[in-house]
């Protein structure tokens, strides 16, 4: 198995079953790793698992489609201030790949987002294979350990993991590094869609993206195209504004804007404008933009409601 057809994504409700499989995979590979049973898992019947894929905060390692891995990361019950990798686990095709790392670091951005600096996990001295692991990417042991609710002879080492490498970062990226964020947000992570656009290679073309290490959680791009209602001035439209499903609502999607709007002000741009869907207009219009009056449409690409926004740079007035 190639570690270049590795991908680690957040998981949603639709990958119930996804879940089921790789969490009972794991729970018969490694049974004295974790606080829950085979048996307890199997028996949930799918409303069960449907009710813990919307609920959990987790992670699907894939590989060409396969789902080989998965993570979750959490608050704890007696630590709510902490956030805690739990659940940890790679199918024996794909170990000794980049798998398990990229797992570990997307719980670690998403950690970060929430404004922590630590990541902490429990790792059941019964495997002592996961923690020379952990302890390879940077996981360090607390002094801290507990034993499991049920079975109090499996006790788990606490470790913690520094997020100092995990900061935001926003930079201008070529536009194929977004394209799987754009697939994944904007267009239901179909494989056939083709999320490219004939402009990205312009010269003209900016894309910014937001790291949280090396994963990309933020994409927007711009390009330089007059609005169709004051196609005499000149304009960067933006477009793929997208921020991943884990990490919505921590303000990172303002902060690329914000980067964003600075630059192409400084290479002397004076309006910007965008299509935007109808969900997302409140954070626009939290960010400073306006809304074209009767400009609702569905898009004939996503057949999604949109309204046209835009705003002007520099001089904070929000007229085109």
């Amino acid at each position: 198995m190639s570690g270049d057809t590795l991908r680690v994504r957040p998981g949603l409700a639709r990958d119930a079953s996804a879940l089921r499989a790789i969490r009972l995979e794991a729970l018969r590979d490694s049974p004295d790793a974790y606080g829950e049973t085979y048996a307890e898992c199997e028996a949930w019947d799918e409303q069960t698992w449907a009710l813990k894929a919307q609920e959990w905060n987790f992670y699907l390692a894939e590989s060409d489609g396969q789902v080989v891995g998965m993570a979750r990361g959490e608050s704890h019950d007696d630590h709510l201030e902490m956030r805690f990798l739990f659940a940890m686990y790679v199918s024996p095709s794909a170990r000794g790949t980049d798998a398990a790392r990229l797992l570990v670091d997307a719980v670690s951005a998403w950690a970060s987002a929430q404004g922590v600096t630590t990541l902490y996990l429990y790792v059941s001295i019964a495997v002592p294979r996961a923690r020379a692991f952990y302890s390879k990417v940077d996981f360090v042991a607390t002094g801290s350990s507990l034993s499991m609710h049920r079975d109090e002879a499996l006790v788990c080492d606490e470790m913690g993991r520094d997020l100092a490498n995990f900061a935001f970062d926003i930079r201008r990226v070529a536009p194929q590094e977004l394209y799987d964020l754009r697939r994944r947000v904007l267009r239901d992570d179909t494989p056939a869609v083709d999320v490219s656009n004939p402009a990205d290679d312009l010269e003209s073309a900016v894309h910014f993206g937001g790291f949280l290490g090396e994963r990309a959680v933020v994409s927007a791009s711009f390009y330089a195209v007059a609005a169709p209602f004051a196609p005499e001035k000149d304009a960067y439209q933006l477009r793929y504004m997208a921020t991943d499903f884990d990490v919505q609502g921590c303000g990172l999607g303002a902060q690329l804007l914000a980067r964003a709007l600075e630059e192409l002000t400084q290479r002397g741009a004076n309006s910007i404008w965008a299509n935007a869907r109808t969900s997302a207009l409140s954070f626009y219009e939290a960010t400073g933009w306006s809304v074209l009056p009767d400009s609702l449409f569905v898009s004939r690409e996503t057949g999604i409601d949109h309204v046209v926004i835009f705003r002007s740079l520099g001089q904070g007035s929000t007229t085109l």
